[in-house]
């Protein structure tokens, strides 16, 4: 097993939501070279070649691995907290044990600042993607919560121009 082990080194109040608390964690071994494989496993993961990082979601709650730290946000208490951190090693040990059958993923996904995002939209405020700003919705598409056909503005024949130049932004 790749994961014998996860110590709470950390527990303080999520940034983000109040009512919510992060955590930081250490494992007994380095993930660094599970990551490509979890990149490949994973829906919308977010690996990073250069920082050797992957961060994902798990409905509300957000996972960065590096190194052999598990930084875990937005969970309830500790009692969620522990489960998560029994989830997360679960995980990462089977997708270790599978590794010879997953293609690893090197490919870090590009981060495009979300005012960058912002000004390649139509900046309608229409509403039509379940946010209630365009800026909203460029910060989703920004942390890889969105997509860019999530904006149905973005498929009209007049805005192919932006939605184009999206693509490229994020390639």
């Amino acid at each position: 097993m790749l994961v014998n082990d996860i110590t709470i080194v950390e527990i303080s109040p999520c940034l983000a939501d109040e009512t919510k608390f992060k955590a930081i964690t250490m494992t007994d071994n380095d993930l660094t070279d599970i990551l490509p494989y979890m990149n490949t496993a994973l829906e919308n993961p977010n690996y990073q070649a250069n920082s050797q990082s992957l961060v994902f979601k798990e409905g509300i709650v957000g996972f960065t691995l590096k190194g052999n730290q598990i930084n875990i946000t937005r969970f309830v208490n500790k009692t969620e907290l522990l489960e998560l951190l029994d989830w997360v090693k679960e995980l990462v040990n089977a997708i270790d044990e599978s590794k010879d059958s997953i293609t690893p993923n090197y490919k870090s996904k590009t981060i495009v600042p979300t005012l960058t995002i912002y000004n390649m939209l139509p900046k309608t405020n229409c509403k039509e993607c379940g946010e209630s700003t365009c800026m909203a919705f460029a910060a989703k598409l920004n942390k890889f919560d969105a997509e860019i056909g999530d904006c149905p503005q973005l498929l009209k024949t007049e805005n192919t121009a932006l939605k184009e130049k999206l693509e490229k932004a994020f390639e």
